[in-house]
């Protein structure tokens, strides 16, 4: 039988509201340098629920990046699953992983990466040009959504005309045009200043909470850790510790509230023998 896309796949929840946002079951990642093996990750389980603004944290080759590539479906795991709203990555050929990305995950990286020739109305509108909107539909789309990130006033400027803040600003709009079931962020904040830090975490505390949007944030910056509500930390490729600092709601795609606030906890993974 043939791959299924990601809208048909059959390891999709029959209500996608039940399903976490993210789901990492016994995963391992081994590099292969010559004849020598290098893991990366060795077996880490968690779940992030709808809704989440969850930080990844731990100190430089602990794995938090390839933990990263592999819940943002640009790398596979050498074993283990991992579930994007409630789809199996590894289920999906190459083609449906590029189809998943487009439609279910939106990235924010430290660089930026905006396309220096285009205005920052061009870039939000890049994501929705492979989906093959019109081109009205999505000047409309982009326009509304660089006026919620405050950005209104400069449709029209070119990165080099905006301040860091700023084009991460615009980044964050192109993440969210497509209305993505999860965004990723790699260090976001990591080429901004103490201010300007602050500035972008409210501006993505905000869209978490007005629009029920899932973030999951890597992170050495232990201020920005400390306002998502969940911190995940790995260590040496295991799950060192998980932490639940704020209550959470658990949210629908049109922002209401389903559950209840879950508890605040504190759980400690110990290294398997």
């Amino acid at each position: 039988m043939a791959d299924r896309t990601p809208q048909e796949s059959s390891t999709e929840p029959t209500s996608a509201v039940k399903a976490p946002a993210v789901e990492v079951v016994d995963v391992t990642k081994t590099y292969r340098v010559g004849h020598t093996d290098y893991p990366a990750l060795r077996g880490v389980s968690f779940k992030i629920q709808k809704g989440e603004l969850a930080s990844i944290v731990g100190p430089s080759g602990s794995g938090k990046s390839t933990l990263l590539n592999l819940i943002g479906a640009l790398d596979r795991p050498t074993a283990g699953k991992v579930f994007v709203d409630g789809i199996s990555l590894r289920k999906l050929n190459e083609d449906q992983l590029a189809l998943l990305r487009n439609r279910k995950i939106g990235f924010v990286y430290q660089s930026f990466n905006l396309i220096q020739r285009l205005t920052a109305i061009e870039n939000v509108e890049m994501p929705l040009i492979s989906r093959g909107v019109s081109e009205k539909i999505r000047r409309m789309r982009a326009s509304k959504m660089l006026k919620m990130v405050r950005l209104g006033g400069k449709l029209n400027k070119r990165p080099a005309e905006l301040s860091g803040g700023e084009q991460q600003r615009v980044a964050i709009a192109r993440a969210l045009v497509t209305e993505p079931a999860l965004v990723i962020g790699d260090e976001p904040t990591g080429n901004l200043d103490s201010k300007t830090t602050m500035e972008i975490l409210d501006l993505v505390v905000q869209m978490n909470k007005a629009k029920g949007i899932t973030f999951v944030l890597v992170t050495h910056n232990h201020e920005v850790a400390e306002m998502t509500h969940r911190i995940i930390s790995i260590r040496d490729g295991l799950l060192e510790r998980e932490q639940i600092l704020h209550r959470l709601e658990t949210f629908t795609d049109n922002g209401k509230a389903l559950a209840p606030p879950v508890p605040v906890q504190v759980q400690d993974q110990e290294e398997p023998p």
